[in-house]
């Protein structure tokens, strides 16, 4: 990664980060033991936004005589993982929670340059399975599992 992808990958992180704990002021944070809402979404937007400032660091510290090449923008993945995220949104309620990552699953890799079809549908398979046992059974979320 160029130094001028790492200046703007950390200013990106940071804002962010920065705009998720604003858009998630209002919700109930809880402690540790005891999480409400916001929890989760403030920890995981002060990530975002330490990661961002690892990132700045390391652009700075970098000599001044290493220039990396110059941005560009992987719009393919980029349009692909938005478009997964609302289909993940607005087809859960349908398909219901397996179904549902399996299809992510492979859209995910069509954002790639190439996959194996056996790897793949054992990545589908064994996700699709662990998001049911981890989110149905042991944290008893009241998910949509199947369509039916």
């Amino acid at each position: 990664m160029g130094v001028q992808q790492q200046y703007l990958s950390g200013l990106f992180f940071i804002v962010f980060g920065a705009l998720a704990v604003w858009a998630g002021n209002d919700l109930t944070i809880g402690t540790a033991a005891d999480m409400g809402i916001g929890y989760t979404p403030r920890a995981l937007a002060i990530g975002c936004m330490a990661v961002g400032c690892i990132l700045l660091l390391q652009a700075f510290v970098v000599t001044g005589a290493e220039k990396g090449p110059s941005v560009s923008i992987a719009w393919r993945p980029l349009v692909l993982v938005t478009v997964m995220v609302i289909g993940f949104g607005v087809l859960l309620p349908y398909l219901g929670l397996p179904i549902t990552v399996a299809l992510m699953t492979f859209m995910a890799a069509l954002s790639g340059e190439s996959f194996r079809w056996p790897a793949l549908v054992a990545m589908a398979v064994g996700l699709a399975v662990m998001s049911l046992l981890l989110f149905s059974t042991a944290l008893n979320l009241q998910i949509r599992v199947w369509p039916f």
